[in-house]
């Protein structure tokens, strides 16, 4: 499970991360294992880095999976093959803003 949290700025460096734990040792609290930081003022944000940037502005976040089922069971007769490609094209190709994770079971 993930969280995100509006209004939060994609910092730069590691000290400048409100999920920093300033005090001695200096850690990541956002990384799993609490992952110790080196010279966090001054080193770019780590590649290790939990933190994804949802890039604004951006719509609604949906889920394509779901919506491309919901497309498949419903009965778009009235609609020529041709228009139901191209409106499942358009779905495939949509960009992904935050990656899927967890089963839907």
């Amino acid at each position: 499970m993930s969280i995100l949290i509006k209004g939060m700025k994609m910092p730069q460096k590691c000290g400048q991360c409100k999920l920093f734990h300033v005090e001695y040792p200096m850690y990541c609290t956002a990384a799993e294992g609490h992952r110790t930081v080196g010279a966090p003022y001054g080193m770019p944000r780590p590649d290790w880095c939990p933190l994804i940037e949802v890039k604004e502005p951006h719509g609604d976040l949906t889920d394509k999976d779901k919506l491309m089922a919901e497309f498949i069971d419903s009965d778009l007769d009235h609609l020529q093959r041709n228009d139901w490609k191209e409106v499942i094209q358009i779905v495939a190709d949509a960009p992904t803003v935050i990656e899927a994770e967890g089963s839907e079971e």
